[in-house]
């Protein structure tokens, strides 16, 4: 499926769809996050630098949007340099909110999706990138994601996995 890669910033009438679709995966009954954290999670992202990436920056948010021909939302993707988990603060950065709209999961859209973010991360100089899940492990380790830790929460687990980005891994479309 062809796409492109957008910052949020360029298209703000789009956000509508991908905010909905967060709110239903993870918006309640996290203690990482709840509604209001969304909302402002997608405010801020729009007075975001999409044009660089410092490194040594604190609270730096991205979302792209992966928008299909149709200029339909077929999927979102963050970059942050910080995460909701306290307890992994020291690393950064972090591939965040990734969502693909839900007729298209499992049609390898979200492999294509994170493949170009992988991409535009190594044009922002980011040589590794960190990601948690809870239940998407095996969709990591395919792409090379390996699991460093784990966090035990009330009924769930949290794996913290990590991938060195390097140009070999992709293919460019």
């Amino acid at each position: 499926m062809k796409f492109t890669l957008i910052p949020s910033a360029q298209v703000p009438h789009l956000l509508d769809k991908p905010l909905q679709w967060s709110l239903a995966l993870w918006g309640e009954g996290k203690e990482e996050f709840t509604a209001e954290d969304w909302h402002t999670f997608y405010a801020r992202v729009l007075k975001s630098d999409y044009e660089s990436w410092n490194q040594s920056s604190d609270n730096k948010e991205l979302l792209f949007l992966a928008v299909d021909e149709a200029n339909e939302v077929i999927a979102a993707i963050g970059l942050c340099d910080f995460d909701d988990l306290e307890e992994f603060r020291h690393l950064k950065p972090w591939f965040c909110a990734f969502v693909v709209r839900e007729d298209l999961r499992g049609s390898g859209v979200g492999s294509q999706v994170l493949n170009q973010m992988e991409m535009k991360a190594m044009e922002f100089g980011i040589t590794k990138a960190y990601l948690w899940t809870e239940d998407q492990v095996s969709f990591y380790a395919k792409r090379g994601y390996e699991e460093i830790d784990q966090l035990h929460k009330p009924g769930r687990t949290l794996y913290i996995m990590v991938k060195e980005l390097n140009n070999q891994d992709h293919i460019i479309e």
